[in-house]
């Protein structure tokens, strides 16, 4: 996994949600059991100190739950970034404890006390083969579905719209308005150290009394601090708007 600071929006959100609960990191790691600088990780998003993607997630879920946040949207947020889970398969069940009484325990009494001649050995072989074979033959005759049974194609998965989630770190106080899908989210005074992180199906709309304050993070990609402190800043976002991109520069 790969270092991100404050690359998704997530650990600005944690770090506003924890401050207007009145939680310092010392009590919400005695609260959650969730040692302190794991707490500290994750709202910096330093994620790779989490011993892996597992703890992150678990981590993250548990702690958003408890600053009344939204948990699967969180973790759906890191997933877009990170990618999803990866499943793993349990270690092979051991095999029976072999027993050391005889070297072939299939064989009756009489022929353990007597080895038999590799003769009775290789027709007995391949008598058993023989009989195996047949067996075979039928079972798979039975089994074979013909074509008129068979699948001519595999059910499709939906694919759901990606959503567009942006988020905001304020260096000094700035007046700022959001607008997500038409709605106002927000409008006043963003704080400075203040982050915020806002999810909308279509459009979200930033619109700063100043440019160069605030450092905007789109769909998991941050464009930096755009705009000139001389003038406003404006800008709207979308689903697909910074995915596409490894390097991204400032739309304005």
């Amino acid at each position: 996994m790969e270092a991100a600071v404050r690359g998704t929006g997530i650990g600005p959100a944690l770090r506003q949600a924890r401050q207007l609960r009145g939680k310092s990191i010392e009590e919400a790691s005695r609260e959650t059991h969730i040692r302190p600088e794991y707490l500290h990780a994750l709202e910096r998003e330093r994620f790779e100190a989490l011993s892996g993607d597992v703890y992150a997630r678990g981590f993250l879920r548990s702690y958003s739950t408890y600053l009344g946040l939204d948990a699967d949207e969180i973790v759906t947020v890191f997933n877009r970034q990170f990618g999803p889970p990866k499943p793993t398969l349990p270690d092979p069940a051991p095999g029976p404890a072999r027993s050391h009484r005889s070297v072939h325990p299939h064989l009756p009494p009489a022929i353990r006390r007597h080895p038999p001649s590799w003769t009775f050995l290789i027709v007995l072989a391949l008598s058993a083969m023989a009989i195996l074979g047949a067996a075979g033959f039928l079972s798979r005759s039975r089994a074979t579905p013909t074509s008129e049974s068979a699948p001519t194609s595999r059910p499709s998965l939906p694919v759901l719209p990606p959503s567009v989630v942006v988020g905001l770190f304020a260096s000094q106080d700035v007046d700022a308005r959001v607008v997500a899908d038409g709605k106002v989210v927000h409008e006043g005074v963003l704080r400075e150290g203040q982050g915020l992180s806002y999810k909308g199906d279509t459009r979200i709309e930033v619109r700063l009394s100043k440019g160069g304050l605030v450092e905007i993070t789109v769909n998991g990609h941050s464009i930096g601090t755009p705009g000139s402190k001389k003038v406003p800043y404006a800008e709207s976002f979308g689903p697909l708007d910074y995915r596409r991109t490894q390097s991204v520069t400032p739309r304005r």
